[in-house]
Parts: C-alpha cells; sequence; structure tokens
C-alpha cells in the first residue's frame, strides 16, 4: 500500500540509511557518496510515497520529480527494502496515478545498466508504449570505483492510455 512518505520520515531515512553500506543497492544509490533522504514538507517540486506492508512496516520507497511547467515527471526513485513482492504493485499504481489521477504527459527516468531491474524496466516501457531513449556511455561511478553506463527512457501518457485500453479491451 502506498502512503506519503512524510508520515513515515524516522522509518524511511533509518531504512535508507541502512543501504548506503550494502552492495545489493549500489546502484539505487548511483553514487560512492551517501547523504540522508530528505523528504519534503510539499509536493511541489517531487511527489514521495511509501510502500507498506500488510503490517504497516516500511518496505520500499517510491518517489519522482515533477517538472511543472512542462507537465512530465522525471528522476523516478524507486528501492525495495524488502524484496516484497506487493512492492511491484504499488509501482504500477504510482505510474497508474502518474497517468490518470495527475494526468501527466509523460515520465522520464533512467537505470544504470547492469542493476537487476534493468530488465524489468525494459518490459515496463515495451508493455506501455515507452522507448529507450538513449545511453550515456561510462556516465556514473558506483562505490566499486568503475565508471557504468546509464540508460534512458520516456513513456507518454498517450501510449500508457492507448495501451491500458488495449489490455482491457483483450480481458
Amino acid at each position: 500500500m502506498l502512503a506519503l512518505a512524510k508520515d513515515y520520515e524516522e522509518e524511511l531515512v533509518k531504512k535508507e540509511r541502512e543501504t548506503w553500506e550494502n552492495k545489493k543497492y549500489w546502484y539505487y544509490n548511483a553514487s560512492s557518496y551517501m547523504r540522508p533522504i530528505e523528504v519534503d514538507e510539499n509536493t511541489w517540486d517531487r511527489m514521495q510515497y511509501v510502500s507498506l506492508n500488510s503490517s504497516g512496516e516500511v518496505i520500499g520507497y517510491l518517489g519522482y520529480g515533477v517538472e511543472r511547467q512542462a507537465r512530465y515527471v522525471s528522476n523516478l526513485w524507486i528501492v525495495n527494502f524488502a524484496d516484497d513482492k506487493s512492492f511491484g504493485i504499488d509501482i504500477m499504481r504510482m505510474v497508474k496515478d502518474i497517468f490518470e489521477k495527475y494526468r501527466y504527459r509523460k515520465i522520464v527516468f533512467s537505470v544504470i545498466i547492469g542493476n537487476p531491474i534493468e530488465r524489468s524496466y525494459d518490459r515496463l516501457i515495451k508493455r506501455y508504449g515507452g522507448r529507450i531513449v538513449g545511453i550515456h556511455k561510462e556516465h556514473v561511478m558506483l562505490p566499486d570505483g568503475k565508471l557504468y553506463d546509464e540508460k534512458f527512457y520516456e513513456i507518454f501518457r498517450t501510449d500508457y492510455l492507448e495501451r491500458r485500453k488495449n489490455v482491457n479491451n483483450a480481458e
């Protein structure tokens, strides 16, 4: 279940800090330098959520930047702290809210190539008519001191809605 991150700020900051020294989260942190997550008081520049399990515990963080003038979403932040399968449902709910509730016209996001989630993102954009915009070579340095390529995606609301309509009609 999605909930506003501000309501769970203390637990979220603690769980996110626990990722700093964990190799599993190198791709999420995308840096060899860490700083605490900042949960905004407002939703003007970004939306921030936590994913909760059935016991009400924080199992993940989901957020995105908001480009108000051009009406699009950028910089998705997605991290699953618990490897809980229900987290994927919350990701899809966030995407649905972006396009159907808030009516943003597109989502622009990226992944560091080699991140295990990359295949899921490739499937997501294929499912909803998105595209790979390009790849920045040797763009991000992770804690191992190596440079990694970063892949950029975009999904337009019109394509998302068309694909959702086709999926619903097929059911």
